[in-house]
C-alpha cells in the first residue's frame, strides 16, 4: 500500500518543499516591490521614444508576473491544506491527490520563478542600457 501520512518520508518531504515554495512567494512579493521601485526611479526616462516599446513589453510582463504570483500564492495555500488535510485522513489513503497536487506546485513554482527570472533580466537590462545612454550623452544618471 502506497499510504502517504504525516510521519512518512513523501509527507515529510512535501511538507519541507512546501515550506521552501513559501518562502519563494514571501522573496518574490518583496522582490517585486524593488522592481516596482526601480522601474518607478526610471519611468519618466523610459517613456521616451526610444525605450517606450521595452517599456511596454516589462509592463505587460509586470502584470503577468503579478498574476501568477498571487495564483502560485493561493494555489500553495490549498496545497498546503490538502497537506494538513493528510494528517487527519481526509484525503485517499494512497496518497494519489497528494501526489498530483505536488506535481501541480511544481509545475506553477517553476512557471513562476522561470518568468520572473526574465522579466527582472529585460528590466535590469532597460535600466542599464538608459543609464548607458545618458552617460554616452553625458547626462546625469536619473
Amino acid at each position: 500500500m502506497n499510504s502517504i501520512n504525516n510521519a512518512s518520508p513523501a509527507y515529510i518531504q512535501y511538507h519541507a518543499i512546501a515550506k521552501h515554495w513559501a518562502s519563494d512567494i514571501d522573496f518574490f512579493k518583496i522582490e517585486i516591490v524593488f522592481l516596482h521601485h526601480l522601474l518607478d526611479d526610471h519611468f519618466i526616462l523610459l517613456s521616451g521614444p526610444v525605450y517606450i516599446d521595452d517599456l511596454k513589453a516589462v509592463g505587460k510582463k509586470f502584470l503577468q508576473l503579478e498574476q501568477d504570483k498571487y495564483s502560485a500564492d493561493t494555489d500553495l495555500i490549498d496545497y498546503i491544506k490538502v497537506l494538513e488535510g493528510q494528517t487527519e485522513n481526509l484525503i485517499d489513503g494512497h496518497g494519489e491527490l497528494l501526489g498530483i497536487k505536488q506535481k501541480q506546485m511544481e509545475h506553477t513554482m517553476l512557471h513562476l520563478n522561470s518568468n520572473y527570472r526574465k522579466l527582472k533580466q529585460e528590466l535590469f537590462s532597460l535600466v542599464i542600457l538608459l543609464i548607458q545612454d545618458r552617460k554616452r550623452q553625458g547626462l546625469p544618471k536619473a
